[in-house]
């Protein structure tokens, strides 16, 4: 970040009811005051920065942030709990009606490639990469409602598919969780890399049919068998 988007603007000394004025005169929602947030503690740990500096750092007053969320553990609980919520509804998924199983794990792997080279996931990636080791529920609240959102919407899709062919098409264990973890070391990890070896949308496109060919590999027809009463 810019040392000039660190400059500290002046702190008010205005009273709680003056200050909520302010903002509201400033047009700033509840989810703008959160993406601003979001915005400093991308680029550094949430222990560095108290309510004060947040405060300072967004422009808005310190009244009013612990008005509305109290500490500095409830700024990063309401910034990941946002942040997740846009993920979450960015990966909300329909599988198609038509078309192989190949062909599904093929169109989900391309759908989920957008969703995470997108800026929401990658602001929530680097929240967690940041903050989840000091943080276990921030971790697992983000394996909960985006990983394994996307585990079970992979699977759902190889199901649908294989259903429509008139099989019980399921995958072996581990290979959902490879499947995100190619996907997003692709896409949304690479932006961490420098630019010269972030991959062209070529190669990012051949990765994608590779990561589907591989999981496709990975599934099996699985045929129920009733138990012998004898």
């Amino acid at each position: 970040m810019a040392s000039a988007a660190l400059a500290r603007p002046t702190v008010s000394s205005d009273s709680p009811k003056q200050t909520s004025r302010d903002w509201k005169r400033q047009s700033l929602t509840h989810r703008d005051v959160l993406a601003k947030i979001g915005d400093l503690i991308v680029d550094r740990p949430i222990e560095q920065l108290s309510l004060q500096a947040v405060a300072d750092l967004c422009g808005v007053s310190l009244w009013v942030l612990r008005g509305r969320f109290g500490n500095i553990d409830r700024v990063l609980r309401a910034v990941a709990d946002a942040q997740l919520h846009d993920v979450a509804r960015a990966l909300d998924y329909q599988p198609g009606r038509s078309g192989a199983v190949i062909e599904a794990i093929s169109h989900y792997a391309e759908f989920v490639a957008a969703t995470l080279k997108g800026d929401d996931y990658r602001r929530l990636l680097y929240l967690v990469l940041r903050n989840g080791r000091h943080h276990p529920w921030l971790e697992a609240a983000y394996e909960q409602r985006v990983i394994a959102k996307i585990r079970r919407d992979l699977e759902s899709a190889i199901l649908a598919a294989g259903h429509r062919s008139g099989a019980t098409i399921v995958l072996r264990k581990g290979a959902a969780a490879l499947f995100h973890k190619r996907i997003e070391t692709a896409v949304a990890l690479s932006a961490l890399l420098p630019p010269y070896l972030e991959k062209s949308p070529g190669e990012v496109s051949a990765l994608l049919a590779e990561i589907a060919a591989d999981t496709f590999r990975a599934t099996y027809a699985f045929e129920w068998q009733a138990a012998d009463a004898s």
